[in-house]
């Protein structure tokens, strides 16, 4: 008879669905606290340390708002870049359309940042996830008919991987998790740096080692 494994709650500085879904279905019990952030306030910043930023900024807003325990907080954020471009949220469908047509025949960067806080010590943890995905050249045909499904909304660069944009894409090198929003292996990463209690015995996560 197999046991059944439990994990202890996280408090998640995120209104994404698939964020709530991915860890759901990993089995992790979330309280979702969405931030009430500025995003554009790291703009100054490379894309891998505004993700960075961001993805701690979020983690912060959520634990300092959220009902205590969970005792572990995490946020992330996505952003797609195309020759120094970075590509956030489209705010309308025509915007989603220009990205779409900037992502097409092309291979463009995924960066994924996560931040994990433990709220009684205040310790922080971050990783960030780059990921290259290529897209098939798109017709307009294709451009309108996958801009008319509305996937776009709430997603960096327009597109979500796990929906239908999976049709369009190539190539994925770096990790899928990524791309969709939420780094599992960099979640894993960050949340045995400090300490969460992973049902797996005293080794959890002792293969996972700070990048430098």
């Amino acid at each position: 008879m197999h046991s059944i494994v439990t994990f202890e709650p996280i408090l998640l500085a995120s209104s994404s669905p698939r964020r709530i879904e991915t860890l759901q279905r990993l089995g992790f019990p979330i309280i979702v606290c969405a931030p009430d952030v500025d995003e554009s306030v790291f703009d100054h910043l490379p894309v891998n340390e505004r993700v960075a930023a961001l993805a701690e900024l979020k983690a912060r807003e959520g634990a300092s708002r959220g009902p205590y325990p969970p005792i572990w907080a995490v946020g992330a954020d996505t952003l797609v870049t195309v020759d120094g471009a970075a590509f956030g949220k489209p705010a309308d469908q025509a915007e989603a359309r220009s990205m779409l047509e900037a992502l097409s025949g092309r291979s463009h960067i995924v960066s994924s940042g996560i931040c994990a806080l433990d709220r009684r010590t205040g310790a922080v943890e971050l990783e960030v996830s780059e990921t290259s995905v290529r897209f098939a050249p798109l017709s307009r045909t294709e451009i309108d008919w996958y801009a008319s499904l509305g996937e776009w909304r709430g997603a960096a660069g327009a597109y979500r991987i796990q929906e239908s944009a999976a049709l369009f894409v190539e190539r994925v090198e770096g990790s899928y998790s990524g791309v969709v929003g939420l780094p599992l292996h960099a979640l894993y990463a960050i949340l045995s740096r400090l300490g969460y209690p992973f049902p797996y015995g005293e080794a959890s996560g002792s293969t996972v080692e700070r990048r430098s």
